[in-house]
């Protein structure tokens, strides 16, 4: 049975997250959960109005920490979304992050998706016919845009821009504002105006429920996890140690029970990702 079986849980979020989130958490854990509108922004805007002084771990626990402030609940669950490029490759990467936290047992549960599937992009345009060009490639309009005068850094900045009509008007109102006649776009990356995002933290959720009924063999403490992933698997052609995992150790945050998983040990790893056979 689930450790959330009948219990009352609040999600923090003033974009609609639990639109994907509630019914999940609802159907999988058994729990009744209640949603809070609060001021989420206050910890950083993704249209950097306000910038994020934390880490996206620390951001998603200072939100979940808002449930006891607000309510007399004891469980949280707060979402934290980032956007860049992945770190080998010039590709936009989102990672999306749905914390639990129970204070009254003293358990937190990590959810997490990370990949390339995001419509994440910006652009600099001085014609209506390219910025039309641009947010139709980025999933314009059931993915809203955001548009500035002249660069990211400008202080007038225009929102909820979900239709052509709004578009062009925005377009020809940043136009007249700029001092270089041009305008900024970019991806609305709030999960409700986001349709991609939300199918990503649909996922990370779907992460948090494994988390939520993967148990400790010793504690039986909800959370149990892989905490690393051991390189070493050994080169088919010359048998040295290669990057590819070779196993995975397992920990339980409570108890600190450790189990150590062996992926394919009879199986050898290609050349092609060996230091030695292909440097």
């Amino acid at each position: 049975m689930s450790f959330l079986k009948d219990r009352d849980v609040m999600l923090v979020t003033m974009h609609q997250k639990e639109i994907v989130i509630k019914p999940l958490l609802e159907e999988q854990l058994g729990c009744r959960l209640y949603v809070n509108q609060f001021d989420t922004d206050q910890f950083g805007t993704f249209t950097r109005e306000i910038g994020r002084q934390d880490s996206q771990l620390e951001t998603a626990r200072k939100k979940a920490n808002m449930v006891i402030e607000l309510s007399n609940l004891h469980v949280g669950i707060a979402s934290e979304g980032t956007f860049g490029f992945h770190p080998l490759a010039p590709i936009p990467w989102n990672t999306e992050l749905v914390l639990l936290k129970d204070y009254e047992r003293n358990i937190e549960l990590q959810g997490y998706y990370e990949g390339i599937d995001t419509n994440f992009n910006h652009t600099v345009v001085q014609n209506y016919s390219s910025a039309l060009q641009f947010v139709n490639e980025v999933g314009f309009p059931d993915h809203h845009v955001i548009l500035r005068p002249d660069d990211e850094h400008s202080s007038v900045i225009l929102k909820n821009i979900a239709d052509e009509s709004s578009l062009q008007e925005a377009f020809t109102y940043c136009l007249n504002k700029s001092t270089n006649r041009q305008v900024f776009i970019e991806t609305d990356m709030r999960a409700y105006a986001n349709p991609t995002r939300m199918k990503n933290i649909e996922m990370a959720t779907r992460k948090l429920i494994e988390q939520a009924n993967s148990l400790c063999p010793k504690c039986e403490t909800p959370g149990f996890r892989v905490v690393r992933k051991v390189p070493g698997r050994l080169c088919e052609q010359c048998h040295s140690p290669t990057k590819q995992i070779v196993r995975h150790i397992h920990a339980c945050s409570t108890c600190h029970y450790q189990l150590t998983e062996y992926l394919d040990p009879d199986v050898y790893a290609s050349p092609a990702y060996c230091d030695f056979c292909n440097p």
